[in-house]
């Protein structure tokens, strides 16, 4: 056994006392649980089904009414995305995130001015204006980014470790998350337990049955962590106590528990009824059964005997104050009780988490939420409507009853009056008489002796078949019911899917609308609840990864996941505040936002395709990152647009100069060519008067050249024939 500070006697004796006074049967709780699970005592309404000479057609059966609106609530709430955001709240690390914040704009202040001074000094050696009016603008504009933008490495590490808690499958966060919603719902309490995981490498945290779990209630908080003590009942076998309990238990123990008595448990416990006049704090009815209350346990139609052999185990949990130095610190202490006389004494507990702002206070490690009302009541909707429930199936089983006894319209018949001539035998008179009449003949004897006429009949004859007025009554009584547990349980038709043709749509937003605001607070209660369970989780991740980074992945989307390592000294020494946005002030948003989407559709500034996407987003910061993605689009586009606009009109001015310019050279180049032609012309003319004197003098050359040629041919001839002995030689020269 393990102690630490305290005695054994003390310790035990808190122990024993703690589970003499909480532990308690909660009969109530168990009639919420089985009218939410549909079951009912089948010793309830016996009375009504009991033969008292006539019989009943149909018996008491359950149908559900309470749970589809537990259920839509439910739903509805898991189906919004846990959205936390991380906040430090410790005095010491708002100041390093302050000096941090400030160093951060420091650096970009000095890295835009030295890109500044460079582009200037450029701009100056290539012969351009240099101006600074702008950089003062663009400096206040750098500050108030970092200001609204800024992320502490604080915070990103405790928002890593969040995330990686909530999609961790180990830890499976969003189940035991519902386990305690439905729990709220039903019973108005929820209870659960964040604590280190044996190899303390991980957060467990266990949704506890509110059967099982005892609290004493601190009146002036409704956060069971603030309480002063709680037991934790649990029902485990021998070879579950020495797996769990083993190595903190010693011999003596241990062969006590081998031979501790067994006994079989099943699940057809007794109906506990309450009479007038006892003090048993079971409420009392009116009606038929006045004084005498039925508490369902479980059915007499379910039963089941469990194999194996239970022992009552009792994990203990209390606050007291200590003396250390010159403060009075609070301390968590815890001990077990296995069955009567089996202790495991832990003493004061090492897994204490406490606040650098309130370091001499601490909690206990069993958290939760009581939805209470001003009264300081644990407030159950099941419970609130169970006397609606036991109405809906005492009004559906006298409606099938009636529906069961209901028969035809009829005659009465005399049967001293059937006329003797019909038959000898009065079941063949009647037959005769009952198939004359379908011919539409009634055949009577005036003289058949004993009776006067009065045509067979007495009266007008009879009419046991069912009036529709009659259903529609019961279905009528049925709807109001309907309607009031709706008023009740803020669950409207409009979110049960029971819109009709015939309902107007704004009709059915203002249902829509009422029917939020009623479940608003719950869904507050759930939200808080939430951070609770997140806040705790981070706490436990501070003790178990104080001395090692912790690394993990996480899914972003359908395909991106993201590696990322929280260091201890970024998370594990910082006080941390969780908020969850309200879940109804998302779905609010997020319908506005798809509504002025489609408007925005119609008007041109956002593209159809992002309909889809928009749609289908699963957050409000999903939503608005999409349609902010879109918005930048389509004010990209615009810009880009404009500018070719821009471009397209300078082009036009250009074109349009250009166009001028030329119709200026065209009359040059007419002009020009004008001049060319004259100069064609002149130049034609001038060649054909060159060419004339040339052709003249060419025949004038030739003319005198056959001259002399003929000349030289007479000379010739005259010298062949001139008798001159040197003829010959004048000839050859």
């Amino acid at each position: 056994m393990n102690v630490h500070n305290r005695g054994d006697e003390y310790l035990m004796e808190r122990i024993d006392k703690a589970v003499s006074e909480l532990v308690f049967p909660k009969y109530k709780l168990q009639k919420a649980y089985n009218y939410y699970n549909g079951y009912r005592d089948a010793e309830q309404y016996r009375y009504l089904e009991e033969n008292f000479g006539i019989g009943n057609p149909t018996s008491i059966e359950f149908t559900p009414l309470i749970r589809k609106h537990v259920d839509a609530l439910l739903g509805e709430y898991l189906g919004t995305p846990l959205l936390p955001k991380v906040s430090c709240k410790d005095k010491e690390t708002i100041s390093k995130i302050t000096r941090e914040k400030e160093l951060k704009i420091t650096k970009e202040a000095y890295q835009y001015l030295q890109s500044h001074l460079n582009n200037q000094i450029l701009a100056f050696l290539g012969g351009q204006n240099v101006t600074d009016k702008a950089v003062e603008a663009q400096l206040n504009k750098l500050v108030e980014d970092i200001n609204n933008n800024f992320i502490s490495d604080y915070e990103i590490a405790a928002q890593n470790v969040i995330e990686y808690i909530i999609q961790s499958r180990d830890i499976k966060l969003l189940t035991k998350l519902k386990n305690l919603l439905l729990d709220l719902l039903v019973t108005g309490t929820a209870f659960y337990k964040a604590r280190p995981t044996a190899e303390r490498n991980n957060v467990d945290i266990e949704a506890l049955n509110p059967l099982n779990t005892f609290v004493d209630r601190n009146p002036d908080s409704v956060y069971v962590k603030d309480s002063y003590r709680v037991v934790v009942r649990r029902w485990l076998t021998k070879q579950q106590i020495l797996n769990k309990y083993g190595s903190q238990l010693d011999a003596a123990s241990i062969n006590e528990l081998e031979e501790m008595f067994e006994g079989y448990y099943d699940s057809s416990y007794v109906y506990v009824r309450s009479f007038n006049n006892q003090a048993t704090g079971a409420p009392l009815t009116d009606g038929l059964e006045a004084g005498k209350e039925v508490v369902p346990g479980f059915p007499t139609d379910y039963y089941e005997t469990y194999n194996y052999k239970l022992v009552p185990v009792f994990e203990v949990e209390w606050i007291d104050v200590d003396k250390e130095g010159d403060d009075f610190v609070e301390n968590r202490y815890e001990g077990v009780k296995i069955g009567q006389s089996i202790y495991i004494l832990t003493g004061k507990s090492p897994d204490v988490i406490r606040t650098k702002d309130n370091p001499t206070h601490c909690t206990l490690s069993v958290n939760g939420l009581y939805l209470v009302n001003r009264s300081n009541e644990p407030y159950s909707l099941v419970l609130a409507c169970s006397h609606l429930q036991d109405k809906y199936d005492l009004l559906t089983f006298f409606r099938d009853n009636v529906i069961a006894n209901s028969g035809t319209a009829g005659d009465w018949v005399d049967f001293s009056m059937l006329p003797m001539a019909l038959g000898d035998d009065l079941t063949e008179r009647l037959q005769k008489f009952i198939a004359y009449k379908k011919t539409g003949i009634a055949p009577i004897d005036t003289s058949q002796e004993g009776r006067a006429f009065n045509n067979n009949t007495s009266f007008a004859g009879f009419d046991d078949s069912l009036r529709a007025d009659t259903i529609q009554a019961f279905e009528l009584a049925l709807e109001r019911i309907e309607n009031t547990c709706s008023s009740i349980t803020g669950v409207f038709r409009e979110r049960l899917n029971g819109i009709q043709q015939k309902d107007a749509v704004s009709n059915v937003k203002v249902g829509i609308q009422n029917s939020y605001i009623i479940t608003k607070g719950i869904y507050q209660q759930m939200d808080t609840l939430a951070e609770d369970i997140l806040i705790d989780a981070l706490n436990i991740a501070k003790k178990i990864w104080k001395k090692k980074p912790l690394t993990g992945t996480l899914i972003l989307g359908n395909k991106l996941q993201r590696v990322f390592t929280a260091l201890p000294e970024h998370f594990t020494f910082t006080d941390y505040d969780i908020h969850v946005t309200a879940s109804t002030q998302i779905m609010e948003e997020m319908k506005t936002m798809q509504q002025l989407m489609v408007e925005f559709i119609k008007s041109g500034q956002l593209d159809p395709d992002i309909a889809m996407e928009c749609m289908t987003a699963r957050s409000m910061t999903e939503l608005k990152s999409k349609l902010g993605t879109a918005f930048q689009k389509r004010r990209e586009e615009t810009q880009n647009t404009q500018q070719m606009q821009q471009q397209l009109e300078e082009l036009q001015k250009q074109l349009q100069q250009s166009a001028q310019e030329k119709e200026k050279l065209m009359g040059k180049i007419e002009a020009l060519n004008e001049a060319k032609i004259a100069i064609d012309r002149q130049k034609a003319e001038w060649d054909y008067e060159v060419n004339l004197i040339k052709a003249n003098a060419d025949r004038d050359y030739k003319q005198s050249t056959s001259d002399n040629d003929t000349k030289r041919t007479d000379i010739e001839i005259a010298q062949l024939y001139d008798g001159n002995q040197h003829n010959n030689e004048i000839k050859n020269t």
